[in-house]
């Protein structure tokens, strides 16, 4: 019994010499399991492929596996970085992180509100010469051109003649009084109305009842009135959705009267609370 009870304690010294003791600091890569949800419980995100259904946030074709990153460099959030230094291995830990610690306070500059009936002036005026310098203008139009040259704006009906050529080049619209604009990034047509020393002025060849698609945005506009001074324009609703953007993704929200337009993070302003299980450090 004695004998037996020797080789016990061996064997409990011995694999207690093979359990990883180490704990997690700056600089280490490790893989964890988590789950992230909300202040009132609702899961946003999770390694675990069951939970994910369960909580109905499964995608199709996702590899639900631990996430694996360095700690300290930046990777994840501030506080999730933080968060797990010190544990072990098997370790499960609850993560509450603010939002400083998360995706940061909500910005009200990266907020934009419209109103859903918009009244925009009828005419643009705009000046008969622009300079450009060289370098964009050869981007635009191309090199070799001489003064007289006549260029045409790439996807308009636009031409301009080459008036001076310098550091930087001159060059006057090709536009008389009755002339159409097509292309000019209006979602309408434009018809020269006056022209004087310094500017020219085009009206909107729109009419009431039309329907345009302002550049870039997902819902439509209907003309509501026209007058010889305004445009009326009713932007119609959508439900709310995400526009890809180069500058990130672009929350939009109609209500009654107005369209919200929020490019914060989706989890700005809210802390975030993680179940986090330790798997490994490599």
């Amino acid at each position: 019994m004695k004998k037996f009870l020797i080789l016990f304690l061996a064997a409990i010294v011995l694999f207690s010499g093979c359990v990883d003791q180490r704990t997690v600091k700056s600089g280490d890569k490790i893989s964890v399991d988590y789950t992230g949800s909300i202040k009132d419980g609702e899961v946003f995100d999770t390694s675990i492929e069951d939970v994910a259904k369960q909580n109905n946030i499964y995608t199709q074709g996702r590899q639900y596996k631990p996430l694996q990153f360095t700690v300290g460099k930046g990777e994840v959030i501030p506080g999730f970085d933080e968060g797990v230094i010190g544990m072990k291995v098997g370790d499960t830990k609850t993560l509450d992180i603010p939002p400083e610690e998360a995706y940061g306070p909500i910005n009200p500059e990266a907020i934009q509100v419209i109103p859903i009936i918009e009244e925009i002036p009828v005419t643009r005026t705009f000046p008969k010469e622009l300079e450009l310098p060289v370098g964009q203008f050869e981007r635009i139009f191309g090199p070799n051109h001489t003064v007289g040259d006549n260029v045409s704006i790439p996807e308009t009906n636009i031409n301009l003649t080459v008036q001076n050529i310098s550091s930087n080049v001159s060059l006057s619209y090709d536009l008389t009084i009755g002339s159409s604009i097509v292309g000019s990034g209006a979602p309408w047509n434009e018809t020269v109305v006056n022209i004087d020393d310094k500017n020219i002025t085009a009206r909107a060849d729109v009419k009431k009842d039309d329907i345009i698609q302002l550049e870039e945005a997902p819902w439509n506009t209907t003309v509501i009135d026209v007058t010889d001074t305004n445009i009326t324009l009713r932007h119609n609703a959508i439900p709310d959705t995400e526009l890809q953007t180069m500058f990130g993704p672009i929350k939009i929200h109609f209500n009654e009267t107005s369209i919200t337009m929020d490019q914060n993070p989706e989890l700005a302003g809210k802390t975030l609370i993680f179940e986090v299980t330790l798997i490994s450090i490599d």
